[in-house]
């Protein structure tokens, strides 16, 4: 009797494993279809009615730059310059923020940082910006830094999570008291604007309230550039009732703005932090996908990843976009501080894509 009842434990056992072997195969069989007949029944969301080509050359006179998009440039001397209010939710990137403060330094007012003690998957989170701000010394005068304490909500999705921390950055703003004359970027830290945009929007009238900034896209790193263009960033005009939102609020777009470097990190440990971290948990399928063998592979081949197919909408894009990424070998155009420091940020630059494991502790 006691046989027949192990024995039929057994059975359900390798019956309980089979099914759920068998389900998250058909989950991730399901996932692959709708990436492969996406070009069928989608579109994207992000569509402009206005796409304004963006002007700039060594030695353009600033009048010569605003009027070039339709704008112009005050003669009044007692004009208020509205501030610029850099917004980052900071996660781990402690390299994109040192570059991203000294490339923008000159035209930025001040830099928020936002960090909260949770992740939006609900995982505890170091605050790592805070553990290392003795790095920012040379920015504190215009750093303006908020702890966000996260509670932790049961059945909240991570999409929940990203909202609430995004409603905080607008109850941040009010604190701050940003007048109407301000504006504030919707950006991640992995997304880096052109000082000579920020400038021609902080020096023209005319200027949109709301205007969306295309970028270019790279991944892993700078030699890495995907061809397409990432989900357009915004500058918005500060006044009561807007919010800190990633989403299209206008139909108006200033191309080639900036460029956004998508896990574009030093240490291998800084993309599983990643890959475990942020909001799309459907992607990480496999527990190998984690290893810092697959890792370092997938980085410098190029390659996605999570083994996944392109999100594109057509099917020209999207068999343009399969497999590996053209490698560029060109610096031209890159940030000038990551140029300067190459040494520093070889991880970034063409033919450094082997990472290091990283520190246990940031």
């Amino acid at each position: 009797m006691a046989i027949r009842i192990f024995r039929r434990n057994v059975v359900l056992c390798i019956l309980a494993l089979f099914l759920i072997a068998f389900h998250r195969t058909i989950q991730y069989a399901y996932l692959d279809l709708a990436y492969l007949t996406r070009p069928l029944w989608d579109s994207e969301l992000a569509k402009f009615k206005t796409v304004i080509t963006h002007y700039y050359a060594p030695g353009m006179s600033m009048q010569q730059r605003c009027e070039a998009h339709g704008w112009t440039l005050p003669t009044d001397p007692n004009r208020v310059k509205p501030r610029i209010f850099d917004s980052n939710l900071f996660s781990v990137e402690l390299d994109m923020l040192e570059i991203r403060m000294k490339e923008l330094w000159d035209v930025v007012d001040h830099f928020i940082i936002f960090e909260s003690n949770m992740t939006f998957t609900g995982r505890p989170k170091e605050l790592v910006f805070a553990n290392n701000r003795e790095r920012f010394a040379f920015a504190e005068s215009k750093i303006l830094y908020k702890h966000f304490v996260f509670p932790y909500l049961e059945h909240e999705s991570a999409w929940d999570r990203e909202g609430r921390t995004r409603d905080g950055m607008t109850a941040l703003f009010w604190e701050l008291g940003l007048t109407e004359n301000d504006r504030f970027t919707s950006v991640d830290l992995d997304e880096v604007i052109y000082p000579h945009t920020l400038e021609l929007i902080k020096e023209c009238e005319g200027v949109p309230d709301t205007l969306h900034l295309e970028l270019k896209n790279y991944l892993y790193s700078l030699e890495f550039p995907t061809g397409d263009t990432s989900w357009p960033t915004t500058i918005t005009r500060w006044y009561p009732g807007v919010r800190y939102i990633r989403a299209q609020v206008s139909d108006t777009i200033l191309a080639d703005s900036g460029w956004h470097c998508s896990f574009c990190f030093r240490y291998i440990k800084d993309f599983q932090f990643k890959m475990a971290a942020y909001s799309h948990t459907e992607r990480v399928r496999y527990a190998y996908m984690s290893t810092p063998e697959w890792i370092q592979k997938t980085i410098c081949e190029g390659r996605d990843l999570f083994g996944m197919l392109p999100e594109a909408y057509t099917y020209k894009e999207l068999f343009r976009r399969m497999g590996q990424i053209p490698k560029s070998t060109s610096a031209v155009g890159l940030p000038r501080y990551l140029q300067e420091n190459r040494a520093k940020f070889k991880f970034l630059l063409p033919g450094g894509c082997i990472r290091e494991d990283g520190p246990d502790k940031f």
